[in-house]
Parts: C-alpha cells; structure tokens; sequence
C-alpha cells in the first residue's frame, strides 16, 4: 500500500510539473504570437525580388508566395512582383523598385515605380517623399442618387521616381488626387492625364512652406527681358528726352527762318 501511495505521488508531481512547463511554454508562444505582425496581402514575384529581414540585410522571396508584412521593405532588381491585399487593391512593383507597406492601407515608394488598382478611393494611399497620391470619386451634379458614381469605382495608375528625384504620376481610370503633407490637394488627375512633379517639391521638408506648383504647363517660360538702362534711365526714357530735343530745335529753326527772310523793296 505505501508503496502504491508512493508511485501515486510521485506520478502526479510529474504530472504537475508537466503541467506548469506546458502551461508556460504555451503563455510565452502566445505572447509572441501577439507581437508578431499579422500579413496584409501577399505576393507572388518574378526574377529577382529581395525582402529586408533584418537592417540592411536582404534575402530572397518565395517566388509562388510571400507574405506581406507592414513595415517590411521589398527590393527588386531584375525581377517585379504582384502585391494582392485581398479582393481590393493590387499592386505591381517594377524592376530596380523599393516599396515599403508602413501601414495596411500605406505604400511607400522609395524607388522605381508601381502600377496600382484600386477598387475603393481612399482606401489606399501612395506615398513617394513629402507626397501622397489617392484615389479620389469625381464631383459630379445629378437630381437623383441613383446617377452619382458608385463609391466602389475602380482607380488605375502609376508612380516613377526619375533619377533626378522628381515624381511621374499618370492615371490610366478614375480620378487621382496629389495632396502633400498637410493634405493640402495640389493637383487633381483624370484619366488618360500624367504630371511630374519636380523634386524640390517631392523631397520638401515638413515645415518648409510650399512653394505654388505650375500643375499644366507647355513649355517653359521664358524670363521677361530686362531694359537696359544708362546712366540709371532706361533707352527708352532717353529716346522720349531725345525726341523732346529735337521737336525744340525744329521749333527753333522755323522762327529762326522767319526772322532772317529778304527785306521788302522801299519805294523811293
């Protein structure tokens, strides 16, 4: 009998520490599982496409699928990538491209370019510098409700960063909006319209306050001449002074003239 009690015990003090080590392994997996980030689309990439696992350290993606997370930088070099965020949005990085989802509805493009569709405006913004470029629903004046643009019209478009830092926006469907920090709108795109924009505005300081950006321009103008002056008058001031000269002396010699005429004959 003791010696049962004594296998009796001894089996349920294992089963106790058992128990508690299960118990706390599990709580810590938990806890981590909590602090992981959760994928917010994923991706499935051609060639040479690269994630940033750690600072500075690139390795290469799963080609058939890799899931995105935000915060994680996606490098390409001779390769793209298609980004779906479920049903919504879809995303196509270009060769020699950077992106980076800051948040789930947050794109950054630190280089090269993206093609973009999104299915509901504002849902999903894209950021390049001090930039951010949206989707935006048309105003349009209609009697009935039933004639206004539906809110889940589609936007098409694209973003490129030149070498040069300026910014290459076209929209292929649906209105983009170009606001800059502030949320001020400097420029509103309908399809088929493209604008660049240069990079002293895209690499802007915060607080530097904006320049007015020319959004439809043709060519460049051409600085307006300045008139050369002399001797602190312009030319064209001393042209009216010598006109004013010569009117006085013309004004002269005719009544010079008049005075120095033949005499008339005297009658003796």
């Amino acid at each position: 009998m003791r010696k049962q009690g004594f296998l009796f015990k001894a089996f349920s003090c294992f089963l106790g520490i058992a128990f508690s080590l299960f118990m706390g392994r599990f709580s810590t997996t938990l806890a981590e599982g909590k602090g992981k980030n959760i994928p917010i689309g994923e991706m499935v990439s051609r060639g040479e496409v690269k994630f940033e696992a750690r600072e500075k350290i690139w390795k290469d993606t799963e080609p058939s699928y890799f899931p995105v997370l935000p915060g994680v930088k996606i490098k390409t070099g001779k390769g793209s990538a298609t980004i779906s965020l479920g049903a919504h949005h879809q995303v196509e990085i270009g060769q020699n491209s950077i992106i980076c989802f800051e948040q789930k509805d947050q794109l950054r493009l630190y280089r090269g370019r993206v093609d973009f569709r999104i299915s509901g405006p504002k849902d999903l913004s894209l950021r390049a510098g001090n930039l951010i470029v949206i989707g935006t629903l048309p105003l349009q004046a209609a009697q009935s409700p039933a004639m206004t643009t539906p809110r889940t019209a589609e936007v098409k478009g694209s973003l490129l960063l030149l070498a040069n830092g300026s910014l290459s926006i076209k929209g292929d469907q649906g209105q983009l909006s170009v606001l800059n920090r502030d949320r001020k709108v400097l420029a509103v795109l309908s399809p088929k319209e493209s604008l660049t924009i240069p990079a002293t505005i895209v690499e802007r300081p915060a607080g530097e306050k904006a320049l007015p950006v020319l959004m439809a321009q043709v060519g460049d103008e051409e600085a307006a001449a300045q008139p050369e002056k002399y001797g602190g008058l312009s030319a064209k001031t001393w042209g009216v002074i010598g006109l004013v000269v010569l009117g006085a002396g013309g004004i002269l010699a005719i009544a010079g003239g008049g005075g120095g005429g033949a005499a008339a004959p005297v009658c003796r």
